[in-house]
């Protein structure tokens, strides 16, 4: 809700080709009402995609990122894991970056300032810091 003299930022989700890669440009907020957008359009992606580039999300317009937020980022690193398509994510305003570094989230992608350094480090598999559980094969099976 916003306050008197307030405007709330308009939320946009797109997609477009650049740098060799599909890059999914995120503007506004992502919370209950808008994660399911943003999903939506990263599975089109994966599905629709004419390349074998990565798949970068660009949250650079991103102005709150609540908690759902987190549980979509690591939801797009799993799906595309296990497609074999590079991911990577690019952030550089406290909305995102914050609760990415306090939960720690942000060790588990790749995660660039640019676009431009996004396409090169998911094009070379950069590694993340920490496995997702489901890397771990004592974890046991997941489901697709």
């Amino acid at each position: 809700m916003t306050g008197q003299g307030e405007t709330e930022t308009p939320f946009a989700v797109s997609s477009a080709e650049q740098d060799g890669a599909t890059v999914i440009q995120v503007e506004g907020e992502v919370d209950m009402e808008t994660c399911d957008d943003v999903r939506v359009e990263l599975i089109r992606c994966m599905i629709h995609r004419t390349g074998s580039g990565p798949l970068v999300l660009d949250l650079r317009s991103v102005t709150i990122f609540a908690t759902i937020g987190l549980s979509l980022l690591i939801e797009a690193r799993h799906r595309t894991e296990r497609r074999g398509i590079g991911f990577a994510v690019v952030a550089d305003r406290a909305p995102v970056l914050r609760p990415l570094a306090e939960t720690g989230v942000g060790d588990l992608l790749v995660l660039r300032t640019t676009v431009r350094e996004a396409v090169a480090a998911a094009q070379l598999g950069a590694p993340v810091q920490a496995p997702l559980a489901h890397d771990d094969p004592a974890a046991g099976p997941t489901a697709p």
